[in-house]
């Protein structure tokens, strides 16, 4: 039994203490999510549009983030529905960021290890290097939608006679709290993940010129301060969409 099978039998084992009903949706879910990853890699192999498959499983997740694990639900719909929002807003304005900054494909460090492998893929890497970073802050635009949406919906069903206006008042309350712990845990989510890029670049001796020019550092970069804008423009609009909604009712089961 290896150390990894060790730690997904903790995970199950603390789900099931926890959650008791709920965690077989949970387990189930996160294996489906686990599923779909690899289905997307499975599309990419057979020539399938990166964007095409990378918006499709990201959607996917989505729904089985929400629908499945979460319930069905005005909350859920409504984050949902923000979520889509998102994606849509990141078409239109960031997919065209990626493409000026130019960071796909492999740095100038790491073509030693690789120069044994064939480089004619099929896929892109300019599309592929978009679907990375999509894929890398879906996990914190789904959190953050979804907490800023049963945030929203509970002050909307406690409080009574509370106007559209107050609503987004205190629902936006909400976002600056849970702005401020979003932040951090992704600069050290960044600085986790990127400890060993550092450590690299450090027995390089680079001057601090070359850091900041390096491929691989800009890159590691790019995706941490892209996620840190996901996270912080879908808090917002989650905000804005699931007030209008709930103080509507638009997604109420009696409308």
């Amino acid at each position: 039994m290896n150390a990894l099978l060790i730690l997904t039998m903790i995970l199950i084992g603390l789900m099931v203490l926890i959650f008791r009903k709920n965690s077989l949706y949970m387990i189930t879910g996160t294996f489906a999510n686990f599923f779909l990853f690899v289905a997307l890699l499975f599309l990419l192999s057979r020539g399938v549009s990166v964007y095409l498959a990378t918006f499709s499983i990201f959607l996917a997740v989505t729904a089985v983030t929400l629908f499945y694990i979460n319930d069905v639900n005005p909350k859920t719909k409504a984050a949902f529905l923000c979520v889509v929002l998102f994606l849509i807003l990141f078409t239109i304005v960031t997919m065209p960021t990626i493409q000026v900054f130019k960071v796909h494909g492999f740095a100038l460090e790491e073509l030693d290890e690789l120069q044994m492998m064939d480089f004619s893929a099929a896929v892109p890497f300019s599309a592929l290097n978009t679907a990375i970073i999509l894929m890398s802050f879906s996990g914190a635009v789904i959190d953050s939608s979804m907490a800023v949406s049963s945030s929203t919906y509970e002050i909307f069903r406690r409080t009574e006679k509370i106007s559209l206006e107050g609503l987004i008042s205190s629902s936006m309350h909400v976002v600056h709290e849970i702005l401020s712990s979003t932040i951090n845990t992704l600069l050290f989510a960044f600085m986790g993940s990127s400890l060993a890029l550092i450590i690299w670049i450090q027995d390089l001796n680079y001057s601090f010129l070359e850091v900041v020019n390096s491929k691989a550092f800009v890159g590691e970069l790019l995706i941490s301060i892209l996620t840190g804008m996901a996270a912080v423009v879908i808090l917002p609009i989650t905000s804005a969409v699931s007030s209008y909604i709930f103080f509507h009712r638009y997604f109420d089961k009696a409308r």
